[in-house]
């Protein structure tokens, strides 16, 4: 799924449903983790060629504030994700993983009953991201840190109690171009994603 194709599915999301769904106020923790494949990239440096990747995990958690009687919220959150490279450049494979810090803003649409859906949208910092290159012309561990990421939601809120709720999500997340070094060396790759992700939160 590319970029444009998950907006077109945020947005059909949010055009079936009607009206805000208005929350009660309170701060919330929430757990994550789901699947995560990789978008297809470029290689190049001291490894170059295109590498396609399997799907990886993406587990994290989160500190979030619901906004009185408003369908807003908001949580700080941390994310690990990685994926699988299968050969590329001359039989060379590898996990090209990161983390996040990110702060998200959410929108809760009205449906009635303990289903809401949501959209959301969250802008943040790349803590650490690492391609661990196995075989090839130059195995090694090829990493960086720092650089701005952001990342699009559109999912479905289902309220078990009034605290405790589960969510089933799809997610667009992009951190760009980095240029990773490793071994007096360095190699330059695209880090963007699409994911399936299913969260649990409990609010205070």
């Amino acid at each position: 799924m590319t970029s444009r194709h998950f907006f077109l599915t945020a947005a059909a999301l949010a055009l079936l449903t009607q009206g805000a769904a208005a929350q009660d106020s309170g701060f919330y923790l929430k757990a994550f983790g789901g699947a995560s494949l990789l978008r297809d990239t470029d290689v190049s440096g001291a490894v170059g060629g295109p590498a396609q990747f399997s799907s990886g995990p993406v587990v994290g958690g989160a500190i979030g504030y619901n906004y009185a009687e408003s369908p807003f919220r908001s949580e700080l959150e941390f994310a690990y994700r990685s994926g699988d490279a299968d050969a590329f450049a001359g039989g060379a494979s590898g996990d090209f993983a990161s983390t996040t810090f990110m702060l998200n803003g959410y929108y809760a649409f009205a449906a009635g009953g303990r289903l809401t859906p949501y959209v959301g949208a969250g802008a943040g910092y790349v803590t650490e991201i690492d391609f661990d290159i196995a075989g090839g012309a130059a195995p090694g561990e090829y990493s960086a840190r720092g650089g701005f990421a952001w990342q699009a939601m559109a999912g479905i809120a289902y309220g078990v109690t009034d605290r405790i709720g589960l969510s089933a999500e799809l997610r667009y997340f992009d951190a760009g171009s980095h240029t990773l070094s490793g071994g007096g060396t360095s190699i330059t790759a695209d880090y963007a994603t699409t994911e399936v992700i299913a969260g649990v939160s409990f609010r205070f």
